[in-house]
């Protein structure tokens, strides 16, 4: 810090060194948790480099830490300007940023506004997922369930890959609404739309345990298992259901094999910029904060050597 504040002592700086040199020291202040200075240090050098990209970026990180939504969409819509196109990151990194906004209005029961920003990051990324979600607690929140139904399921549509981010939503009110078919319908579809999918037998799985049918859940435990051994809620489920039958050894013994070099992961999820580990997915990285950057760190799926048809 002292170093950079001397060099900016010295005469004859043009603009861009100057700049250059508040840019590095509002850097030291970041690192050191000198907020407010960093703050004060990004925005002089955006008044004297108005196209300073490293000064937006950290002023917007610095937005993001301290929870200063509305200032950080401001912010990155700058930098979006400079590119001078609507790249797809800069898109969805704005969306994630509006469905912020939208869960500070949420919590102070301000559902228009809400619904207002979680639409607008719909409209910016069609897989802004965790706003489809938000989106569809507003609905509930106002007594329109069947809207809320209809928008979780379009998160199957758009992201299959995320669709289980909203299947205790959709079971939930499946179940209130008195109509626990249409989660049944769901789960199986997905599941032969893609016979990987072991959350989805996982999710039918429990739908059906609770439902009283441990011997239907069990099969669809099994066929999860062979498509991700490692994934210790599998496991659990699977532990659960043999309870409820009184341990038969045939079902026991078939567990032992299925499992006979299975790792238990607990926290299977990894930031792929830092590398920071976290039991659940996360939206934004909470070491490097970075948006979006967790995916599902997997094994090779166990070889089950009989066919397992659900």
């Amino acid at each position: 810090i002292t170093v950079h504040q001397n060099l900016l002592q010295r005469p004859r700086l043009s603009r861009l060194e100057h700049a250059y040199v508040l840019l590095c020291l509002g850097l030291d202040y970041k690192r050191g948790g000198f907020v407010e200075r960093a703050l004060e240090a990004f925005t002089e050098v955006l008044r004297l480099d108005p196209k300073n990209e490293y000064a937006l970026l950290n002023l917007q990180k610095l937005h993001e830490e301290q929870h200063q939504w509305t200032e950080a969409y401001d912010t990155r819509q700058r930098l979006s300007k400079l590119a001078g196109d609507p790249r797809p990151q800069n898109q969805a990194i704005l969306a994630f940023l509006e469905n912020e906004i939208g869960l500070e209005a949420m919590r102070r029961k301000e559902y228009t506004e809400a619904t207002r920003r979680f639409e607008a990051a719909i409209d910016l990324d069609a897989r802004a997922v965790p706003a489809y979600l938000n989106l569809g607690d507003v609905r509930v929140a106002q007594g329109h369930e069947r809207d809320a139904a209809t928008i979780w399921e379009r998160v199957v549509e758009v992201a299959p890959d995320r669709a289980y981010l909203a299947f205790d939503r959709l079971e939930a009110l499946a179940v209130r609404t008195g109509n626990p078919d249409r989660f049944t319908r769901l789960c199986r579809r997905l599941i032969e739309d893609n016979p990987q999918d072991w959350r989805a037998r996982l999710a039918l799985s429990r739908h059906l345990a609770a439902s009283g049918r441990p011997s239907d859940a069990l099969d669809l435990l099994f066929a999860a298992l062979v498509q991700n051994p490692h994934a210790l809620s599998i496991h659990q489920a699977i532990w659960r259901a043999l309870a409820a039958l009184h341990h038969p050894p045939s079902l026991v013994n078939r567990y032992g094999e299925l499992t006979e070099h299975a790792v238990f992961y607990l926290d299977p999820h990894v930031c792929v910029r830092c590398r920071y580990r976290s039991t659940e997915l996360l939206w934004q990285c909470p070491h490097c904060h970075d948006w979006n950057t967790f995916v599902e760190e997997r094994i090779a799926p166990a070889q089950d050597t009989t066919e397992v048809e659900v």
